[in-house]
């Protein structure tokens, strides 16, 4: 009997040890599950911050108001470019006399400077790289021509638009635009919102949200009396240029084939002989200052519009 007491006691003695040594285990690996935790969310933490760290100065260096990452591209490698582009066998390429002016504006430009082209053509790839720390946007007529070119060179950024101008309408379209000058037409004002006939207003809205340093106009086509023409574009750029929000108060404003009778036209109405910085045979260089919103005159020099007088009875 005594050894079944002493027996039992052991039985009821051995549950309670194993207790104890459960006990124990638990306590250690509440311990270091507490470690774990608080490892990991210090490792999480640290990252965060490097990660938030690394892209404030991203945005700092890289942003509009800091340094920029990428330097200005060395003389050589632009004028090589120039070379190379000047001596494409495209027949409707710019020589190397058109083209330099309007590189050496973009060299001159604040970075990162703001580019619109109007028209798609052999030199498209040539102002993208030239300008290659700034935002360059183009608008082409040809919608197809627009989709297979972005696929083809994904990074250019193209968009479309439908002009609603003929070439035999220029001398209606622009005795309306200045009819409307104290309205629809007037030289400051967002488009996006205007119903003049001589203003894109369909691009995307945050074109017209852009202070545009440089604008280059080599489209539409102006061949024939049923082409477009671009009066659109020559209107347009000079409300661009007038309604700048920023600091930034000249645009430069180059309009190609300016030997044309419409483009001289246009050019003399909206962007104003008195801003003509230089013109060779096909290239007029314009730079166009920022206005007060209730202005409402395209030139301060009235007889820019006589001199163009004799030109319209042969566009009509």
């Amino acid at each position: 009997m005594k050894n079944n007491n002493s027996n039992t006691k052991l039985i009821l003695l051995h549950p309670y040890i194993q207790k104890q040594g459960s006990s124990s285990k638990l306590w250690l690996l509440a311990f270091i599950s507490f470690f774990t935790i608080a490892f990991l969310l210090t490792l999480v933490y640290t990252r965060e911050s490097i990660t938030g760290k690394t892209a404030a100065i991203t945005a700092v260096v890289g942003g509009g108001g800091g340094v920029t990452v990428s330097a200005p591209l060395p003389t050589t490698v632009v004028n090589t470019l120039l070379h190379y582009a000047s001596k494409s066998n495209d027949s409707y390429h710019m020589p190397y006399s058109e083209m330099k002016p309007i590189s050496d504006v973009l060299r001159k430009c604040s970075s990162p400077c703001n580019f619109l082209v109007f028209g798609l053509t052999p030199e498209t790839l040539l102002w993208k790289s030239l300008n290659h720390n700034g935002r360059t946007v183009f608008i082409e007529e040809n919608r197809y021509y627009a989709a297979y070119y972005e696929e083809l060179h994904p990074e250019i950024d193209v968009f479309d638009v439908q002009y609603t101008t003929k070439m035999s309408e220029t001398k209606e379209l622009i005795a309306s635009a200045k009819e409307q000058i104290h309205n629809e037409c007037r030289p400051v004002q967002n488009l996006l919102f205007s119903e003049c006939k001589l203003g894109i207003n369909d691009l995307p809205n945050h074109v017209y949200e852009v202070d545009w340093d440089v604008i280059l106009i080599d489209g539409p086509r102006g061949d024939g009396p049923e082409s477009p023409g671009r009066m659109q574009p020559i209107f347009t750029a000079g409300v661009l240029a007038r309604s700048k929000k920023g600091n930034n108060l000249k645009t430069h404003i180059f309009v190609h084939d300016y030997y044309r009778d419409i483009e001289q036209i246009s050019g003399n109405e909206f962007l104003c002989k008195e801003n003509m910085v230089e013109r060779t045979d096909m290239l007029a260089h314009f730079m166009v200052e920022k206005m007060e919103e209730n202005s409402f005159q395209y030139c301060r020099n009235n007889n820019n519009n006589s001199s163009s007088s004799t030109t319209k009875a042969s566009v009509s």
